[in-house]
């Protein structure tokens, strides 16, 4: 029971009251609550009820909601478990696809794909490959050039590493690891792609090419060494199999070399021209000479060998040789050798 206020005066005696608005006791009927001033508040009051606004009676109304919200009617479930009641609310959905693929948004709803999988017992991802083997395993869609396992890009969408189902390998659109029907290959391309280095090999032998450079891929301005120990400049490849070096000129005439080289200083010490000249030390050479051989310091020395090895010769008319035994120069003129002095 509260404080009766019989015999007091309130205004003088508390500070705030809040009141009946008929300023009579309480009864069974609710009655609105006010304050001194005559202010009206949205609470009301009797006996047995307490109500706000049109709300006649807070309890009963909260009982009334309560039953409904027991009796499941209006209310949200979760995987259809009702979010009332006491303990834990489990949240669970049912895998898409079948076990070690990996979940993906579809449309809102889980998805997988075989294509997609994860190994967790030996932490191993798979892309195209169901059961992979290594940390990262990529398998591609075909065979041939026109698919690509494996693309690498920058922001800019340049490509950085593309490796093509043909088990081609393109760095930077410069270095090229590539595998053929007859063999391996690392090229080095430069802008444009009109020269490149090679390093590739099919084979055992002279026709079993490890490393050129060309200018082109048609093949012209080869410089090549074979799996077989032998060399090639400019013909692919040495132009038989016993041959250690092949070195092919550019054209037919005296106005290409097939072959120079030089000292220190430049100056010329044997030059091979495409014409057929062989030059010795040389700087100006003749026009009708096969070989020429210049030196102001030096001669010419032919064969030196006895007569007995003379005579044991299968001589060409022309053939020229010292006889150290009666030191004497020798010309062979189809038939017999004859003294030059």
């Amino acid at each position: 029971m509260g404080t009766t206020l019989s015999g007091l005066t309130p205004a003088t005696t508390f500070d705030a009251l809040i009141k009946v608005g008929d300023n009579s006791a309480l009864s069974a009927s609710l009655k609105t609550i006010s304050d001194g001033e005559g202010n009206d508040s949205p609470l009301k009051l009797s006996t047995s009820a307490v109500g706000i606004g049109s709300i006649t009676n807070v309890e009963t109304e909260i009982n009334g909601k309560q039953s409904t919200l027991v009796s499941g009617t209006n209310i949200k479930t979760i995987n259809s478990t009702s979010l009332l009641g006491s303990g834990d609310i489990s949240i669970s959905a049912s895998a898409a696809g079948s076990n070690t693929q990996i979940q993906f948004n579809d449309s809102g709803a889980f998805g997988a794909d075989s294509l997609f999988n994860w190994d967790n017992t030996n932490k191993r991802l798979g892309v195209g490959e169901t059961t992979p083997t290594s940390r990262v395993h990529i398998k591609g869609e075909g065979a041939t050039s026109a698919t690509t396992s494996l693309l690498v890009e920058n922001s800019g969408n340049n490509n950085i590493i593309s490796t093509t189902d043909d088990r081609s390998v393109l760095i930077n659109n410069q270095i090229s690891v590539q595998h053929r029907g007859f063999g391996q290959w690392l090229r080095v391309l430069t802008a444009g792609v009109t020269s490149n280095v090679s390093l590739y090999g099919y084979g055992i032998g002279n026709g079993s090419h490890n490393w050129q450079t060309q200018s082109n891929y048609s093949g012209s301005n080869f410089r090549q060494f074979n799996t077989g120990f032998s060399f090639g400049a400019g013909a692919l490849p040495p132009d038989t199999a016993n041959t250690l070096m092949t070195i092919k000129g550019s054209g037919a005439t005296s106005a290409t070399t097939a072959l120079l080289v030089e000292n220190s200083s430049g100056t010329d010490l044997l030059k091979v021209v495409d014409n057929g000249q062989v030059l010795v030390d040389v700087q100006s050479a003749e026009a009708g000479a096969k070989v020429q051989i210049d030196s102001t310091t030096q001669g010419f020395l032919p064969p030196r060998m006895t007569t007995t090895q003379v005579n044991a010769i299968e001589a060409t008319a022309g053939l020229i040789v010292y006889d150290t035994t009666t030191n004497k120069l020798k010309c062979y003129d189809g038939s017999s050798w004859n003294n030059l002095f």
